[in-house]
Protein backbone atom coordinates (compact mmCIF):
# COMPACT_ATOMS: atom_id res chain seq x y z
CA UNK A 1 0.00 0.00 0.00
CA UNK A 2 1.11 3.26 -0.87
CA UNK A 3 1.86 6.15 1.87
CA UNK A 4 2.26 9.97 1.32
CA UNK A 5 5.42 11.64 2.63
CA UNK A 6 5.89 15.64 2.96
CA UNK A 7 9.25 17.13 2.52
CA UNK A 8 10.07 20.46 3.65
CA UNK A 9 12.82 21.96 1.72
CA UNK A 10 14.69 24.81 1.71
CA UNK A 11 16.77 26.12 -1.67
CA UNK A 12 19.62 28.93 -2.86
CA UNK A 13 17.22 29.69 -6.27
CA UNK A 14 20.42 31.34 -8.47
CA UNK A 15 21.57 27.51 -9.11
CA UNK A 16 18.54 26.95 -10.26
CA UNK A 17 16.12 27.22 -13.48
CA UNK A 18 12.97 27.51 -11.21
CA UNK A 19 10.97 24.80 -9.68
CA UNK A 20 9.19 22.99 -12.30
CA UNK A 21 11.18 20.29 -14.06
CA UNK A 22 12.07 21.33 -17.30
CA UNK A 23 13.97 19.14 -19.99
CA UNK A 24 17.77 20.32 -20.35
CA UNK A 25 18.11 22.59 -17.49
CA UNK A 26 19.07 22.38 -13.59
CA UNK A 27 15.35 22.63 -11.59
CA UNK A 28 14.81 21.76 -7.85
CA UNK A 29 12.10 19.52 -8.96
CA UNK A 30 14.44 17.63 -11.01
CA UNK A 31 16.83 17.22 -8.51
CA UNK A 32 15.09 16.17 -5.73
CA UNK A 33 13.01 13.95 -7.97
CA UNK A 34 16.76 12.35 -8.83
CA UNK A 35 17.54 12.43 -5.49
CA UNK A 36 14.60 10.41 -4.66
CA UNK A 37 15.15 7.74 -7.28
CA UNK A 38 18.86 7.33 -6.21
CA UNK A 39 17.52 6.33 -2.74
CA UNK A 40 14.51 3.94 -3.79
CA UNK A 41 16.10 2.86 -6.72
CA UNK A 42 12.76 4.49 -8.65
CA UNK A 43 11.17 7.23 -9.80
CA UNK A 44 9.07 8.84 -8.36
CA UNK A 45 6.79 11.92 -8.44
CA UNK A 46 7.08 14.97 -6.53
CA UNK A 47 4.73 17.61 -6.25
CA UNK A 48 5.62 21.05 -4.75
CA UNK A 49 3.91 23.85 -3.16
CA UNK A 50 4.73 26.60 -5.44
CA UNK A 51 6.34 26.33 -9.01
CA UNK A 52 9.26 28.92 -8.12
CA UNK A 53 10.52 31.39 -10.74
CA UNK A 54 14.18 30.72 -12.00
CA UNK A 55 15.95 32.72 -9.72
CA UNK A 56 13.74 32.62 -6.54
CA UNK A 57 14.62 31.42 -3.21
CA UNK A 58 12.73 28.90 -0.48
CA UNK A 59 13.15 28.41 3.44
CA UNK A 60 9.83 26.88 3.40
CA UNK A 61 8.65 24.83 0.44
CA UNK A 62 6.75 21.63 0.29
CA UNK A 63 6.59 18.42 -1.78
CA UNK A 64 4.88 15.63 -1.46
CA UNK A 65 5.34 12.22 -3.13
CA UNK A 66 3.62 8.54 -2.63
CA UNK A 67 5.63 5.63 -2.10
CA UNK A 68 5.33 2.05 -1.65
CA UNK A 69 8.45 1.70 0.71
CA UNK A 70 8.89 3.48 4.00
CA UNK A 71 12.03 5.60 3.05
CA UNK A 72 14.51 6.72 5.42
CA UNK A 73 14.98 10.67 4.11
CA UNK A 74 17.64 11.31 6.31
CA UNK A 75 19.98 9.07 3.87
CA UNK A 76 18.41 11.57 0.60
CA UNK A 77 21.51 12.87 -0.77
CA UNK A 78 20.80 16.21 -2.72
CA UNK A 79 22.86 18.57 -4.37
CA UNK A 80 24.34 22.03 -3.61
CA UNK A 81 22.07 24.44 -2.58
CA UNK A 82 19.05 22.18 -1.66
CA UNK A 83 18.65 21.11 1.95
CA UNK A 84 15.56 18.79 3.42
CA UNK A 85 14.70 20.60 6.82
CA UNK A 86 11.87 18.06 7.32
CA UNK A 87 10.51 14.82 6.40
CA UNK A 88 7.11 13.25 7.74
CA UNK A 89 4.37 11.18 6.96
CA UNK A 90 1.55 12.66 5.60
CA UNK A 91 -2.02 11.98 5.33
CA UNK A 92 -3.09 9.68 2.03
CA UNK A 93 -5.01 12.86 0.79
CA UNK A 94 -2.29 15.21 1.19
CA UNK A 95 -1.11 17.02 -1.75
CA UNK A 96 1.78 19.69 -1.15
CA UNK A 97 -0.26 21.87 -3.67
CA UNK A 98 -3.87 21.42 -3.76
CA UNK A 99 -3.86 21.03 0.08
CA UNK A 100 -2.34 24.28 0.93
CA UNK A 101 -4.45 27.11 1.88
CA UNK A 102 -2.07 30.24 2.20
CA UNK A 103 1.21 30.87 1.42
CA UNK A 104 3.83 33.62 2.70
CA UNK A 105 6.64 35.14 0.66
CA UNK A 106 9.51 37.89 1.39
CA UNK A 107 10.53 40.15 -1.11
CA UNK A 108 13.70 42.43 0.21
CA UNK A 109 13.19 46.22 -1.57
CA UNK A 110 16.17 46.80 -0.42
CA UNK A 111 18.18 44.24 -3.00
CA UNK A 112 17.23 46.38 -6.03
CA UNK A 113 16.50 50.28 -4.45
CA UNK A 114 18.92 52.35 -2.57
CA UNK A 115 19.11 53.87 0.85
CA UNK A 116 17.19 56.88 0.14
CA UNK A 117 13.63 54.58 -0.83
CA UNK A 118 10.78 55.97 1.24
CA UNK A 119 8.69 53.13 2.91
CA UNK A 120 6.23 55.11 3.67
CA UNK A 121 5.34 56.25 0.69
CA UNK A 122 5.46 51.84 -0.25
CA UNK A 123 3.18 51.52 3.13
CA UNK A 124 0.66 53.88 2.10
CA UNK A 125 0.11 51.91 -1.35
CA UNK A 126 -0.14 48.68 -0.24
CA UNK A 127 -2.79 50.12 2.43
CA UNK A 128 -4.71 50.93 -0.78
CA UNK A 129 -4.94 47.00 -1.37
CA UNK A 130 -6.69 46.58 1.75
CA UNK A 131 -10.68 45.60 1.29
CA UNK A 132 -10.27 44.75 -2.21
CA UNK A 133 -11.78 40.89 -2.82
CA UNK A 134 -9.76 40.58 -5.42
CA UNK A 135 -6.27 41.41 -7.35
CA UNK A 136 -6.56 40.87 -11.25
CA UNK A 137 -4.03 43.42 -12.41
CA UNK A 138 -1.03 42.31 -10.57
CA UNK A 139 -0.08 39.37 -12.64
CA UNK A 140 1.68 38.29 -15.90
CA UNK A 141 -0.10 36.80 -18.79
CA UNK A 142 -0.51 33.08 -17.68
CA UNK A 143 -3.01 30.14 -19.10
CA UNK A 144 -4.37 30.64 -15.46
CA UNK A 145 -6.82 33.42 -16.06
CA UNK A 146 -8.40 33.42 -12.44
CA UNK A 147 -8.07 37.12 -10.45
CA UNK A 148 -5.21 37.05 -7.64
CA UNK A 149 -6.77 37.13 -4.34
CA UNK A 150 -6.97 39.46 -2.05
CA UNK A 151 -3.86 39.52 0.18
CA UNK A 152 -4.65 38.27 4.01
CA UNK A 153 -2.11 40.41 5.31
CA UNK A 154 1.33 42.52 4.57
CA UNK A 155 3.85 43.71 6.43
CA UNK A 156 6.72 46.18 5.25
CA UNK A 157 9.54 46.61 7.75
CA UNK A 158 11.69 50.04 7.83
CA UNK A 159 14.74 48.36 6.49
CA UNK A 160 12.63 47.44 3.40
CA UNK A 161 11.75 43.67 4.12
CA UNK A 162 8.00 42.51 2.28
CA UNK A 163 6.03 40.07 4.05
CA UNK A 164 2.89 38.95 1.84
CA UNK A 165 0.28 36.10 2.59
CA UNK A 166 -2.34 35.19 0.33
CA UNK A 167 -4.81 32.42 -0.61
CA UNK A 168 -2.96 31.97 -3.41
CA UNK A 169 -0.46 33.72 -5.48
CA UNK A 170 -0.75 34.07 -9.79
CA UNK A 171 2.35 34.49 -11.66
CA UNK A 172 4.97 37.00 -11.00
CA UNK A 173 2.40 38.58 -8.66
CA UNK A 174 4.74 39.42 -5.74
CA UNK A 175 7.48 40.11 -7.75
CA UNK A 176 5.17 42.81 -9.80
CA UNK A 177 4.15 44.33 -6.79
CA UNK A 178 7.76 44.46 -5.32
CA UNK A 179 8.56 46.52 -8.95
CA UNK A 180 5.87 48.93 -8.27
CA UNK A 181 6.60 49.31 -4.55
CA UNK A 182 9.77 50.16 -5.69
CA UNK A 183 8.64 53.25 -8.13
CA UNK A 184 6.20 54.65 -5.26
CA UNK A 185 9.18 54.35 -2.72
CA UNK A 186 11.51 56.66 -4.88
CA UNK A 187 8.65 59.15 -6.03
CA UNK A 188 8.49 57.52 -9.35
CA UNK A 189 4.53 56.85 -9.63
CA UNK A 190 1.76 57.58 -6.26
CA UNK A 191 0.46 55.30 -3.89
CA UNK A 192 -2.76 55.69 -4.97
CA UNK A 193 -1.88 54.03 -8.27
CA UNK A 194 -1.10 50.97 -7.11
CA UNK A 195 -4.85 49.70 -5.61
CA UNK A 196 -6.01 51.23 -9.56
CA UNK A 197 -3.33 48.98 -11.10
CA UNK A 198 -4.46 46.18 -9.50
CA UNK A 199 -7.79 46.45 -10.14
CA UNK A 200 -7.09 46.71 -14.01
CA UNK A 201 -8.66 43.38 -16.11
CA UNK A 202 -5.82 43.47 -18.39
CA UNK A 203 -2.30 41.75 -17.57
CA UNK A 204 0.53 43.60 -15.57
CA UNK A 205 2.26 45.95 -17.49
CA UNK A 206 4.50 47.64 -15.11
CA UNK A 207 7.97 47.29 -13.67
CA UNK A 208 8.67 43.65 -12.19
CA UNK A 209 11.42 43.42 -9.44
CA UNK A 210 14.24 40.98 -9.66
CA UNK A 211 13.42 37.16 -9.19
CA UNK A 212 16.67 37.54 -6.27
CA UNK A 213 15.13 39.00 -4.04
CA UNK A 214 12.09 36.59 -3.95
CA UNK A 215 11.57 33.93 -1.17
CA UNK A 216 8.99 31.19 -0.43
CA UNK A 217 8.72 31.26 3.59
CA UNK A 218 6.05 29.38 4.30
CA UNK A 219 2.96 27.14 2.97
CA UNK A 220 -0.12 26.80 5.36
CA UNK A 221 -2.04 23.87 5.57
CA UNK A 222 -5.10 22.66 7.54
CA UNK A 223 -4.40 21.97 11.01
CA UNK A 224 -6.18 18.31 10.58
CA UNK A 225 -3.66 18.08 6.69
CA UNK A 226 -0.57 19.57 8.23
CA UNK A 227 2.08 16.77 8.38
CA UNK A 228 4.48 19.42 9.85
CA UNK A 229 2.34 20.33 12.93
Amino acid sequence: MKETWALLLAYDGALFRGWQKQPGVSTVQGAVEDAVRALLGKRYAVHGASRTDAGVHALGQVASLQSGRSPDFALLQLPQGVRLLRAARAHSSFHARSSAIAKRYRYELRSFLPASADWERARAALRGLDGLQQLPGLSSPSKDRKPAPPLASWVLDDGGALEVCARAFRKHEVRNLAGHLGAVALGLAAPESLRELSQRSRPWMGARAPAGGLTLLEVVYPPELDPFR
